[in-house]
């Protein structure tokens, strides 16, 4: 790839943007390896990938390539079509810049939405990458509607990228803590509009909000924003922002926590959830639970309704 440098202007999409806001990643490679971004059956999923280089235009060069062929899973297609082409990348004041060629305009709405989201949500991975830019033959990219598709990053996409088709009311489980904030405690929403957010974003937005019945106590601060949401191969990735540790609640650790987990673990698509901060999982909450690997379901933390058998046993008896 023949290398270009541009330095573009530092204007965050309106497209597909959600209503989270948040900061810049300044540490977001993990020596683990690197998530890749491919599409399968119109969505976007994962796959593992353990880079050869640690930051810069090099890594850049790597993952792009890697976003130009299919993954190792079969289905998982290539982020980036054939046909379109990359002629160019730099990175300069933060900024990733991919230049294609004029094949990018070819793709359809939805290809190209979701190829926008694999590229962009698998550079700012980069630890060097606050912002990715496209351009289509080193001029800046429009966007379907005609408006420039300036800097980018993860806030500016949904992990149920392309579906803008009206979605039905659900029912939502949530778990806040319970009255003295030892245990989880089940909470309950019914035949609820949640409106262009993913089931996700609502569910922890709900948590961030608070309970608005008595008996429940908060779990997350509301200071707190979620930088990001995205789910991938039934693994839910949730990036918060740096108050997730510094505006903690009262509550313990671990209530916090599997409140987060519990509640999307009650979504069909989730099976375990990878909690963040600012991209980073290497951290601890509360100075005890470490966030370095993805969470499963606890049960055991919930509180448990009392008496209700025997409740039933005295009704069927006095009958």
């Amino acid at each position: 790839m023949k290398k270009q440098r541009w330095l573009p202007c530092i204007i965050i999409s309106i497209i597909m943007i959600i209503s989270f806001t948040g900061c810049a990643n300044n540490h977001k490679y993990r020596s683990s390896g690197m998530e890749i971004y491919y599409i399968s059956n119109e969505k976007l999923v994962t796959e593992q990938y353990q880079n050869n280089h640690n930051r810069g235009e090099q890594l850049v060069e790597e993952l792009l390539g890697k976003l130009t062929r299919q993954g190792e899973v079969k289905g998982n297609n290539s982020a980036i079509p054939e046909e379109v082409s990359v002629q160019g990348y730099s990175i300069v004041d933060g900024i990733a810049k991919v230049d294609f060629n004029q094949k990018y305009y070819e793709l359809s709405p939805k290809r190209e939405l979701l190829c926008r989201a694999a590229v962009v949500l698998t550079l700012i991975k980069i630890k060097d990458v606050e912002y990715v830019a496209f351009t289509v033959n080193n001029e800046p990219c429009k966007g379907k509607d005609g408006r420039l598709l300036n800097a980018m990053d993860e806030t500016d996409f949904v992990s149920d990228i392309g579906n803008k088709k009206e979605k039905p009311a659900s029912d939502f489980v949530l778990y806040f803590a319970n009255e003295d904030g030892t245990e989880l405690k089940e909470y309950n929403m019914h035949n609820v509009s949640y409106g262009d957010r993913t089931k996700e974003q609502f569910v922890v937005n709900q948590l961030i909000e608070g309970p608005k019945e008595e008996g429940y106590s908060v779990t997350i601060s509301p200071k707190v924003k979620v930088l990001s949401i995205v789910t991938a191969n039934n693994i839910c990735y949730v990036d918060f922002d740096e108050n997730f540790l510094t505006e903690q609640s009262q509550v313990p650790g671990k209530v916090v926590v599997y409140s987060i987990v519990n509640t999307l673990s009650e979504l069909d698509e989730v099976h375990k959830v990878q909690l963040s901060v600012k991209g980073e999982t290497a951290v601890e909450y509360k100075n005890e639970i470490s966030l370095a690997h993805p969470f499963i379901r606890n049960l055991d933390i919930i509180e448990q309704a009392e008496n209700v058998e025997s409740d039933e046993m005295e009704i069927i008896e006095i009958k």
